[in-house]
């Protein structure tokens, strides 16, 4: 069946959102009102959705860094694996970062 892929970021991207992207309280407790967990700063700010083959492509994510500079999530690549794989990558002040390896896509 044909459908569309969504590859998102590498692990190496995500390692480096995790290490240094500002973080925000996930939730907080009923009781003390204590923070639980840590979720990224970030926002919606791109519909990629007509990457996909029927305008099911991803959302892209703005994140905020500690020194404050911003990490954008863009598409680096659709390839045709049976449908559209969309391979994502970071943007950080006009600079493509962590990009998926041509040889990872291709055997996608």
């Amino acid at each position: 069946m044909r459908m569309t892929q969504d590859w998102n970021l590498t692990d190496q991207a995500m390692d480096f959102l995790q290490e240094n992207s500002k973080k925000v309280p996930a939730s907080f407790c009923p009781h003390c009102n204590g923070p639980i967990g840590e979720k990224l700063v970030m926002r919606d700010y791109e519909d990629a959705s007509n990457t996909g083959m029927f305008d099911d492509g991803p959302m892209l994510h703005e994140y905020t860094l500690k020194d404050d500079r911003t990490a954008r999530e863009i598409v680096q690549e659709v390839i045709w694996h049976s449908g559209p794989c969309i391979f994502l990558c970071l943007e950080i002040d006009g600079v493509k970062m962590y990009e998926w390896d041509k040889k990872d896509m291709e055997n996608a």
